[in-house]
């Protein structure tokens, strides 16, 4: 186990929080597993209380398809098209998507080149993803649909692991956020998310800022907000009225510490910034969001920055 050093302080005494988050649009990334099964649940809770669309997605690779007859790719398209229209169909049926639009796209061709072109096309303001978990050799073997999205998606990516069973969030919105930052372009956007869901549902705020993290070595402040009413109109991030708990002082990784964080806070929404995108090709290895995705005991949102366009 590697030494990290944790600085307990209150953040800044009052920060404004940005606009408050409209999303009219979410894609929910479907492999027909249970996993995402159980992530189609948070995209249905989400989507009724922000009002939005929800496209179910499935992207097929032919490349598998490459030594059979030619129609094989169009005929598991057109299987898997009429398999989420019965789920749609089943949905309704069962008085779970009453209030919520919901369409069908199928897609074929390589998960990673055509997610942009999807975000766009769809202007989508969230995906929604379920993981198995997988992790070394079973990963490398079977590949993380969920890694590929929370990595390549320059849009917000809800990823929902087998270990989270904290729902709140499916319809009141989180009591308890985690935000896990550092020096990064995304980690400001990853902020303004957080502190935007926070202002929206009056939601506590626990932070860990990885402020320099070398071979295993994490030093990392960690930090309770909350938000209050003033007098005035505007609403403002305050001092929180206690402490947080000290942690042990050793760790594994800063998965492990976000992790310890989100444990003895309750959180049931955890809110970093998305790893930039790593070599698909080492799928040995796995991002820090990818690792906390996998064990954490509630949602994940993963905030990339946006693109620079002008590259």
């Amino acid at each position: 186990m590697q030494e990290t050093d944790l600085v307990p302080e209150i953040s800044q005494a009052s920060l404004l929080p940005p606009d408050r988050m409209t999303v009219r649009n979410i894609l929910l990334a479907t492999d027909f597993s249970e996993c995402s099964k159980h992530a189609l649940s948070y995209a249905l809770g989400i989507a009724s209380r922000y009002e939005s669309r929800l496209y179910l997605f499935h992207c097929i690779d032919p490349t598998p398809y490459n030594f059979v007859e030619p129609g094989a790719v169009q005929a598991a398209c057109d299987d898997a098209r009429r398999e989420l229209e019965q789920l749609v169909s089943d949905l309704h049926s069962r008085g779970e998507a009453n209030n919520v639009e919901i369409k069908v796209v199928v897609e074929t061709g390589d998960l990673a080149a055509i997610l942009a072109q999807t975000v766009n096309d769809l202007n989508l303001g969230l995906i929604v993803v379920g993981t198995h978990g997988r992790t070394g050799w079973r990963k490398a073997i079977l590949g993380s649909v969920a890694e590929i999205v929370l990595s390549q998606a320059f849009c917000p990516v809800l990823s929902v692991g087998p270990s989270a069973d904290r729902t709140r969030i499916q319809k009141f919105g989180p009591e308890n956020i985690l935000l896990a930052i550092e020096a990064s372009a995304s980690s400001h956007l990853a902020k303004s998310y957080a502190f935007s869901l926070a202002s929206k549902y009056g939601s506590r705020v626990s932070v860990v800022d990885v402020l320099d993290n070398r071979s295993g070595r994490v030093l990392a402040k960690v930090s309770q907000l909350e938000w209050r009413e003033p007098e005035r109109s505007d609403t403002v991030l305050e001092k929180a009225s206690a402490m947080p708990q000290l942690l042990p002082t050793e760790t594994g990784s800063e998965s492990d510490l976000i992790l310890q964080v989100a444990d003895q806070s309750a959180a049931d929404l955890i809110v970093l910034a998305a790893s930039a995108a790593h070599r698909l090709t080492d799928r040995f290895l796995s991002t820090s969001s990818y690792r906390v995705t996998c064990s954490a005991p509630c949602p994940v949102l993963g905030v990339h920055a946006e693109p620079d366009l002008d590259q």
